[in-house]
């Protein structure tokens, strides 16, 4: 017991596997110590994502249309797009599902201005999930949505982050007042292939999930391949476009580790060949 307590308490970080990383030639990311987990320990870093997600067999849809060469939600409507931090607790799947809700209702107009949605009242209301301990299947955090719905953060605001205590669920908003839950009104697997994707992008941001391998999380810009390391585990998060650099086409995507981390809080990942299985499964809700 004591030496599994002893590994989880060492600093996550290690200088030799940076210096291994920055001499693997034509890398296209720029490889360092992310500031956001500088200095922490290997439990506190994997708080930061999820034990695993599951590749659940679900019905796809493949949807067909122009697309342009590149496009970028950041670009197209940034007052729609926020960047958000879930902090301690391993919430990547309800911000990764409740963000794109947000962003949609503002990209589509639904919202006069992009309200922000309780990720609080899904991490802890979805008992499909498990709150601070991450989710299995990114179709729990959908259903819910659909079924069940979300108030608004200013009602129910973000808390876990700061303590990894999931929290019981809310009957009423922070200052008491009633609930009023706001719900999608379906949502599709659009990851059949490249294009899919490309085209689901021009109409919203979409929610997907990757393997974490150990050189991701020494990842600061640039477009992320794995190169490196061991799966440490699964990650939710948001596509919000492509693009292509050098001949290198990516994926943009929303992380939900503040605007410090990464690229003012996204980062890019290959596009086209399903690196790190970000092509898996993804999931466009409609507003």
């Amino acid at each position: 017991m004591f030496v599994v307590i002893h590994s989880l308490a060492r600093e996550y970080h290690s200088k030799d596997v940076l210096d291994m990383l920055k001499n693997i030639p034509d890398l296209t990311w720029i490889p360092g110590i992310p500031e956001k987990f500088r200095g922490l320990s290997e439990e506190h870093v994997r708080r930061s994502f999820m034990p695993k997600i599951g590749s659940f067999v679900n019905e796809k849809t493949h949807l067909v249309g122009a697309a342009p060469d590149s496009f970028s939600w950041v670009e197209q409507k940034p007052e729609c797009i926020l960047i958000r931090d879930q902090d301690q607790c391993g919430s990547c799947w309800a911000f990764s599902s409740v963000g794109p809700f947000s962003d949609n209702r503002c990209i589509m107009g639904r919202d006069a201005q992009r309200v922000t949605y309780s990720e609080q009242f899904m991490v802890s209301c979805d008992t499909g999930s498990d709150g601070c301990a991450g989710t299995y299947y990114l179709t729990s955090p959908q259903n819910f949505l659909k079924k069940t719905g979300v108030p608004t953060d200013k009602c129910v605001s973000y808390k876990s982050g700061a303590t990894n205590i999931t929290g019981k669920c809310p009957t009423t908003c922070d200052d008491k007042t009633p609930l009023v839950l706001f719900k999608s009104t379906k949502f599709e697997d659009v990851c059949t292939n490249e294009e899919s994707i490309k085209v689901a992008l021009t109409q919203g941001s979409v929610q997907t999930s990757f393997t974490v391998y150990t050189d991701f999380m020494y990842y600061t810009k640039g477009i992320y391949q794995h190169k490196y390391g061991f799966q440490e585990g699964g990650h939710a998060v948001t596509m919000v476009g492509y693009g292509e650099e050098n001949g290198v086409k990516y994926w943009i995507i929303r992380n939900s580790w503040g605007p410090s981390w990464g690229e003012a809080g996204y980062f890019r990942i290959l596009r086209g060949k399903n690196e790190c299985k970000i092509e898996q499964a993804c999931y466009l809700a409609s507003v």
